[in-house]
């Protein structure tokens, strides 16, 4: 009995391992080539309609799929600051680099939104919310920087150079989707990630379609000119990056501790880099690579340390 028992618990902490790394990987890879979908998808889709029509389908199906297990009725006040966060995550954090991605390469701007975890350390300071960053984490956040420095210095060679405007619109996006995750930690939100998550979808996805509407993208947008990669592009950003990605994060959440799961924010620039550069023909520079070192070196180091940092409490 105790042979059964001792292989039962550990075929059972083999499944567990197998399903982290199983979720672990969909993130990394789901996350990482949304970039890459992105591009494709506003080949023929006009930016703001495309990202509001995809966050909007995801957000009604996750709604839907919610309330089904849950029946929760979210209170007024909780619609107020999920459409306050929606509108800066997804208007201003995903809607800025789909604009941005119309001029730069999708691997550049991913390795931009790497940028996230530093902007909300300088935030964080900067509005008291968290203490004066110690010198591994100051340190670590002028590595990350330094690495933006070198991405938007602009270069007399043709294949060194990049859009300043697609990167100010990146970088303003890292800054703004900082500014809804800080936002999250103080507003008042549903008890079910699941539910918040769709909520957000829903209101940001529709400021989305609004903001589309008022810059005149219905006129552009002419179903007979849609490529069939750049529907298949929108499909995949629905049900693969929305809501598979999601749902594997949302498990990783409860599964694993918060650090590993943040670890996709190292791999998802690296991911898009390569995907770029073998499916999209986009330059891997030398630029580009030391900026993706310096960058992913700085958030590990300020991820790390925070976990150590907690560990010993």
């Amino acid at each position: 009995m105790n042979f059964l028992h001792v292989k039962a618990n550990l075929s059972e902490k083999s499944k567990r391992t197998i399903a982290i790394v199983i979720a672990l990987l969909s993130v990394y890879i789901i996350w990482g080539s949304t970039y890459l979908g992105i591009k494709i998808a506003i080949e023929t889709f006009p930016p703001f309609l495309m990202a509001g029509i995809r966050f909007l389908i995801a957000g009604i199906l996750l709604y839907g799929f919610v309330f089904y297990k849950e029946g929760v009725h979210p209170k007024l006040i909780e619609w107020r600051d999920t459409t306050i966060i929606g509108t800066l995550l997804l208007l201003g954090g995903n809607g800025l680099v789909v604009i941005a991605e119309r001029s730069i390469p999708s691997s550049i701007a991913a390795i931009i939104i790497a940028t996230v975890p530093l902007w909300m350390i300088v935030m964080g300071w900067l509005m008291k919310i968290q203490s004066k960053p110690n010198i591994s984490t100051l340190f670590g956040t002028l590595i990350g920087f330094l690495g933006v420095a070198i991405l938007m210095y602009p270069s007399h060679q043709e294949n060194l150079h990049f859009d300043t405007g697609g990167l100010l619109f990146t970088l303003l996006a890292a800054i703004l989707w900082s500014l809804g995750s800080i936002y999250s930690q103080k507003a008042i939100l549903p008890s079910s990630t699941m539910l918040s998550t769709a909520m957000q979808m829903v209101t940001g996805g529709a400021v989305l379609v609004i903001v589309g509407t008022l810059t005149g993208e219905w006129q552009h947008l002419d179903p007979e000119a849609f490529s069939s990669r750049s529907l298949m592009a929108v499909l995949y950003l629905i049900f693969i990056g929305s809501l598979l990605g999601f749902s594997a994060y949302v498990w990783l959440l409860k599964n694993v501790s918060p650090y590993l799961a943040s670890t996709y924010a190292f791999v998802n620039p690296i991911v898009a880099l390569f995907l770029g550069y073998f499916f999209a023909d986009e330059v891997m520079s030398i630029k580009s690579l030391i900026a993706t070192v310096l960058i992913i070196s700085a958030v590990v180091m300020i991820t790390l340390f925070k976990a150590k940092g907690r560990s010993k409490r």
